[in-house]
Formats: C-alpha cells, structure tokens, sequence
C-alpha cells in the first residue's frame, strides 16, 4: 500500500513538473504595460503610452472627435493626479453636434463607423496590422482598478476586458463568440462619493455561442475556464451606452491589475477535508494520536482557480511537515511567487481518560 501511495505521489510530481515547464514556456506578460498610467511621454491630452483614444481612432467619423475634446467642452482624455503614483487619466463625455460622445480609453483601437447609436461599426478593438493591440497569454481569474465616476444623472459607467483569440476581435460585434475565450465585464454607477473606489470584477466564459446585437450584449457566466488566450483587449467608457452620456460626465482611473487567485479552497488529509482549514490561514499545527501507530496521513488539496496548480509535498517521520504551494500564470511569468501552506503534525499520547466512552 506504501509503495503504491509513493509511486502516484511521484506520478503527480512528474505530471506537475512537466506541466509548470510547458505553462512557463506559453506565459510571456501577466500584466498589461502602464496599468499606472505613470507613462506618459506627450502632453496632458496625448494618449498615456500603450492606451488609446479619440486621436488615434479609426472610421470616417474618427475626424469629428479628439482627445482635445469638442469646441465648448472639457478634453476628452487628460492626464490628472493619481490615485497612487504621480498620474492617472480621466476620460469625459461630450456633446459634439448635439450628440453625445462618450470618453473612452483603450488598449486596442476605437472605431468611429457611424452616427447612429445603434450601429455596431461604433466599436473598439484589436488592430493588429497597425500595432493597437496586446499580445496576452496570462489567465487571470479577475480585473482590479480604481476609479472615480463624476456624473450629474443616473448613467452608467462600464470596463469590458476581454481575452482573445489571434484576431481582430470587436467590441461588442464578437461577444460570445468562439474567439471570446473570457471576459470580465462590470457596470458602476456614482457611488463613491467623489472618492477613489476600488472595483474587482471575474473573467467569465460564456455558455454557448452568442450574436452580440446594438441591443444585445451576453453576459459571461462560467468561471471554469482554461483556454489559453493570445491578445487581451481593454475598454473604459463613462457610459454603458453609446450615445448615452451627459456633457461632464467623467471617469477618473488608476492601477489597473490582472488578479491571479492562488487561494485554496480545501485541504484534504487521507481524502478527507481538514476539519481546521480555513481561507486565509496558511499555517496548520494537527495533533496525531501516537500510540494508534497510524502512518502520516497523505495531504491533498484544491485550489479556489480552475487555472491554479497545486503542488504537495508530503511529511515523513523525518520532517513531519506537509508543505503545500499553489502556482499561477505570474508565479510561471517570473513575476510572483506561489501561495505556501504548511501543516505540522505532532505526535502526541493521548491519555486514557480523554479517550472517548472513558
């Protein structure tokens, strides 16, 4: 039985090793360049380095709007103080011929196909013949940033992130496609009272295949994801919808961060689950009854992401301690190291009195 147990311990090592080499060779980038906004190498109004807006836009309607804004209104994109660092971007909305232009920053490219709000050639997206895009390989569980969000109405602000295939992926056009592999979609309103507010949202795989409409947009709902992406695409807007803002309306945004989940969700000894785990604690001293002569139990777990790896290495007489990592896409990146648990077990005589039915 022992040696049984310690040939599919190292079954699972190998399997675990060749594993980590082959993620490590696929994962390039983890984070997306200046997700600060720190830089910034033109003026207040120019695009911060690897973002995009208005003035680089596409479209035949891509002359009527710039990061400068429209006569009477305030810039559309500007450079202000951050809510860390030195730097943030706020985006505006503004009324250009009586129509309303929502502010919007991207890391793709904006497209600016027609003046009818319920025209899908009003999109951004993924230019790679022209260098707007990010190539992207991480497989984040979740996006972070903070935010302000100034409005006079009741409207609505929103973050689309999307990761891809090796295409020229749109926004919304290609919602729920095969090409979308995840996205973490999240609409806010003003609820932070002026104040900078942190918002966190989950990278979704959509249930099926969907047709994005102007009226349609499939939210993602399955976080059992594995597929390896090659682009991700980003979009900040001060308006849900197209056309729907409200001159003034602004979004100020800082430290954007990919979120890589290396927490566990159970602890399992001899398969069964540690009655003492509990998330957030990652140090385990469990009390083993000497005088039973029981073997050291075998420690297993499972980790809270489907993209997660959990490696275990087992306690022996000699080092009764189980020591437990837990890598993702940036531990394989070189940019993090794994989440450690560690589980001591010590033997102790149990006295007869405290025995149970004595």
């Amino acid at each position: 039985m022992v040696k049984n147990v310690n040939v599919m311990i190292y079954k699972r090592f190998l399997s675990l090793l060749i594993l980590m080499c082959v993620t490590a060779a696929l994962i390039a980038q983890v984070q997306m360049p200046n997700s600060g906004f720190e830089n910034w190498p033109g003026e207040a109004i120019s695009c911060p380095k690897g973002w995009h807006s208005f003035s680089d836009a596409s479209g035949p309607f891509s002359k009527t709007m710039s990061n400068k804004g429209a006569p009477g209104n305030l810039p559309a994109l500007e450079r202000v103080p951050g809510h860390t660092g030195n730097y943030a971007v706020v985006i505006r909305c503004n009324k250009v011929l009586g129509v309303s232009a929502n502010g919007a920053i991207t890391n793709g490219r904006l497209n600016m196909g027609s003046m009818s709000a319920s025209s899908l050639k009003n999109h951004s997206y993924t230019d790679r013949a022209n260098g707007y895009g990010f190539k992207f390989t991480g497989r984040p569980d979740s996006l972070s940033f903070w935010a302000k969000f100034e409005t006079k109405d009741a409207v609505t602000a929103s973050v689309k992130c999307h990761l891809h295939t090796d295409c020229n992926f749109r926004d919304p056009a290609d919602l729920g496609q095969t090409s979308n592999i995840a996205s973490a979609i999240l609409y806010f309103k003003n609820t932070g009272n002026g104040k900078w507010r942190n918002y966190k949202q989950a990278f979704r795989a959509y249930d099926k295949v969907y047709t994005a409409t102007a009226s349609f947009s499939p939210t993602p709902t399955v976080n059992t994801w594995t597929r390896t992406p090659s682009y991700l695409l980003i979009n900040f807007s001060t308006n849900r919808y197209i056309m729907s803002g409200s001159k003034g309306d602004a979004l100020y945004i800082d430290d954007v961060r990919l979120i890589y989940n290396k927490n566990l969700s159970s602890i399992q000894l001899d398969g069964v689950d540690y009655f003492a785990y509990q998330k957030g604690t990652n140090t385990y001293l469990c009390i083993m009854d000497e005088s039973a002569n029981a073997p050291l139990p075998i420690v297993t777990a499972v980790a809270e992401s489907p993209r997660a790896v959990v490696s275990v290495r087992q306690a022996t007489p000699e080092n009764p301690v189980a020591e437990i990592k837990v890598y993702h896409d940036d531990v394989f990146a070189g940019e993090a190291e794994p989440e450690r648990y560690s589980i001591r077990f010590v033997p102790c005589t149990i006295p007869q009195s405290m025995a149970i039915g004595k």
